[in-house]
C-alpha cells in the first residue's frame, strides 16, 4: 500500500469520481463524509486549518480516503477528522472489505512518522462500521482509549405505523392545538424557499439566538457562506433541504437539513421569538418529518443532543462517540489528560439538560443585556432575579355591571377598532402576539398615527398571568386586559357602546393605586383579592372573595 498526501482542493478534484464511487457502492448515508461536503468545507471554512488528506493506493487503485486536520499542543500533533466544529458525524471513506486494512496502514504510518501523536476523533456513530474498526485498531495496538458518547435520536419509518405514530406525537405539548389556533388567525404554509430568500433563514436564526448562547456559529462569517453554498448543490448524493414555515407571508420557523441516500439529518432549526407561545419550532419540525416520510426516506435523524423535542419523535437512539488515544509517550499522555478533563466536563454538561438550559438561556440573556441592554431591560431582569427569592404580589379583580355603571357618558364614536394579527406582527412584541393565542380580541386606536394596542377583551376567561390564575367568566361578562389606566374611562364608555348590557371585569395590582382609584370613581366594585407571598422556600397564595360574583374555585396552571 502507498500513502498519498493530497495538498490542495484543486488537486482533490482529480479524485472526486473515485471518492463518490466508493461511497455510492457502500450506500453511504452520512452526509458529512460526502465529497461535496468536504470539498466545499476545505474551500471555504478550512482555508486556515492544517488539513492532511490522505489517499491509500494499492496496485494503482485508490482504496480509501482519510481527511484529517492537525493542531499542535506542546509540540504534539493532535489528529482529528476534518470539520470538527461543523460536522456532526465523521468517518473513513473506504470500501468495507478494505476498511480494516487501510485504517491499520494509515494509523501505523502516522505513528511511525511522528513520535508524539494524539488521536481525538469526534463524530463517530456507533452504528457505523468505521467506528468499530477504529476501536479495534486501538485495542490491537494496545493504545489506551477514552470514549465519550452523546445520544443521537432518530425516527426509522419502517419501525412504526407512521400515520398512527404521527397522529399520537403531534398531540404532545398541544402542538396540534397550537397549530389550529394559528391557522384560524391567518394563512399558515410550509414551503421550500428560493435561493434569494435564504437571507430570511439566517436573519431568523440570529433573532432566535440573540438572547441565547449559540455554539454552532451557523450564521457567522465563512460558515454562513459554506451553508449557503451547500444549498446550491445539484446532482450530488448530498442535498440540502430547507423547510420554511410561513405565516401571512412572514417566516416564523425553518429547518435546515441534509439528505443523503435515504437519511435526513436535521442540522439547524430556529423560530420567530415573538411567536414562542404557538410553538412554531415544533410545528415546522413535524412538517419536515411528514414531508420526509412522503418522500420515502428511511431515517429522520434528529442529530446529536438531549433536547426534549428529539425524544418526542424518536423510535430508537444511536450514540455518537469521541475517541481519544495517544502514542503513549509521557508528553502525549500529559496532553491527553488535559483533553480528557475537558471532554468529561463537556459530556457532563451536555447530558445535564438543566445546566444546558441555564447556560443557553440565563447566561445568554445576561450576555445580551451586557452588550445591548437598556435601563428598562436591566430593571426587568433585576425584578425577575429578586422574584426567585422574595415575591409579594396582590391583585384585585373589579366588576362593573350595567346597573352600577356611573361612568360619565362620552361620545366615543369609532375611537377604537379591532387590530388584526397581521398588524400586530409589525410591532415585534411577544406579549401582544400572546394575546391572540390566549383568545383575546385586541383593539387599537383608530386615529393613532402608528398601530398600537389600546386594550384587549376576552369573552370566555379571565386570567392573572402573574399569579397563574385562569378561570371561566360568568355569562354576559367580558374581561378587560392590556389596558392603559389613563384611558380607562374612555375604554369603559366604548365598551358600554359596543357591548350594552354586558358586565366588565378588570384587574389592578397593589402598585397601580391610580388605576384602582379611577376604577372606584367609575363605579367598579372590587369582588376578589388575590395575594401571593414567597420568601425563600415559603410560599403561599390566598384568594379572598368580596361578593358572590367573584367565583368559587381558582385554578392554578
Amino acid at each position: 500500500m502507498q500513502l498519498i498526501r493530497i495538498r490542495t482542493d484543486d488537486e482533490l478534484m482529480w479524485y472526486k469520481e473515485i471518492w463518490d464511487g466508493i461511497l455510492e457502492e457502500e450506500d453511504n448515508d452520512n452526509p458529512f463524509i460526502e465529497f461535496a461536503w468536504f470539498y466545499n468545507w476545505w474551500q471555504i471554512v478550512g482555508r486556515k486549518e492544517r488539513v492532511e488528506l490522505f489517499a491509500v493506493e494499492h496496485e494503482g487503485i485508490i482504496l480509501a480516503f482519510f481527511p484529517f486536520t492537525v493542531t499542535r499542543r506542546w509540540g504534539i500533533r493532535v489528529y482529528t477528522f476534518a470539520g470538527e466544529s461543523i460536522a456532526n458525524y465523521t468517518g473513513v471513506v473506504a470500501k468495507k472489505e478494505w476498511l480494516m486494512d487501510t485504517t491499520t496502514f494509515v494509523f501505523d504510518e502516522l505513528l511511525k512518522k511522528h513520535r508524539h501523536v494524539i488521536f481525538s476523533l469526534h463524530g463517530l456513530l456507533e452504528s457505523k462500521e468505521s467506528t468499530k474498526v477504529i476501536e479495534q485498531y486501538f485495542v490491537e495496538r494496545q493504545l489506551r482509549i477514552s470514549m465519550f458518547r452523546v445520544v443521537t435520536p432518530y425516527l426509522a419509518f419502517s419501525e412504526v405505523d407512521f400515520p398512527q405514530h404521527f397522529q399520537q406525537r403531534r398531540k404532545m405539548h398541544g402542538v396540534d392545538r397550537r397549530e389550529r389556533k394559528l391557522r384560524k388567525l391567518g394563512t399558515l404554509t410550509r414551503r421550500v424557499p428560493a435561493q434569494d430568500e435564504l437571507w430570511q433563514m439566517f436573519r431568523l436564526f440570529d433573532r432566535r439566538w440573540a438572547k441565547k448562547l449559540d455554539t454552532s456559529d451557523f450564521t457567522k462569517g465563512k460558515k454562513r457562506d459554506f451553508f449557503e453554498r451547500l444549498t446550491m448543490l445539484h446532482g450530488e448524493a448530498l442535498q440540502v433541504e430547507v423547510d420554511a414555515l410561513v405565516f401571512e407571508n412572514q417566516w416564523i420557523a425553518f429547518t435546515y437539513g441534509l439528505y443523503c441516500r435515504g437519511r435526513y439529518v436535521t442540522y439547524a432549526l430556529a423560530h420567530e421569538p415573538t411567536f414562542n407561545v404557538f410553538g412554531p419550532g415544533r410545528i415546522v419540525n413535524q412538517e419536515s418529518i411528514q414531508r420526509t416520510f412522503a418522500a420515502n426516506y428511511r431515517l429522520f435523524d434528529m442529530s446529536i443532543g438531549y433536547e426534549p423535542y428529539k425524544f418526542d419523535w424518536r423510535t430508537n437512539i444511536d450514540f455518537t462517540r469521541r475517541m481519544l488515544a495517544s502514542s503513549g509517550t509521557r508528553r502525549a499522555r500529559l496532553v491527553t489528560g488535559s483533553l480528557l478533563l475537558k471532554e468529561r466536563l463537556k459530556e457532563y454538561v451536555k447530558s445535564n439538560q438543566r445546566f444546558v438550559d441555564w447556560k443557553r438561556n440565563k447566561l445568554g440573556r445576561f450576555r445580551y443585556l451586557v452588550k445591548y441592554g437598556k435601563l428598562k431591560d436591566w430593571l426587568e431582569y433585576g425584578q425577575q432575579f429578586v422574584d426567585r427569592f422574595i415575591r409579594l404580589k396582590q391583585v384585585e379583580l373589579y366588576e362593573l355591571s350595567p346597573a352600577e355603571d356611573v361612568s360619565p357618558q362620552q361620545p366615543v364614536g369609532n375611537l377604537f377598532e379591532e387590530m388584526t394579527i397581521q398588524e400586530a406582527m409589525q410591532l415585534d412584541q411577544e406579549e401582544v402576539i400572546a394575546l391572540y393565542y390566549k383568545g383575546y380580541i385586541v383593539y387599537k386606536d383608530s386615529f393613532a398615527e402608528t398601530n398600537k394596542p389600546a386594550f384587549a377583551l376576552h369573552a370566555t376567561n379571565w386570567r392573572v398571568d402573574s399569579l397563574q390564575i385562569v378561570e371561566a367568566l360568568p355569562k354576559q361578562t367580558y374581561f378587560l386586559d392590556y389596558d392603559m389606566f389613563k384611558q380607562i374611562d374612555i375604554i369603559t364608555a366604548y365598551f358600554r357602546k359596543i357591548k350594552p348590557g354586558q358586565t366588565l371585569w378588570v384587574t389592578a395590582s397593589f402598585w397601580q393605586w391610580r388605576k384602582r382609584k379611577r376604577l372606584a370613581q367609575l363605579g367598579y366594585k372590587p369582588i376578589t383579592r388575590m395575594k401571593h407571598y414567597k420568601v425563600a422556600r415559603f410560599e403561599r397564595q390566598h384568594v379572598q372573595k368580596n361578593t358572590e360574583s367573584g367565583g368559587d374555585v381558582h385554578s392554578v396552571h
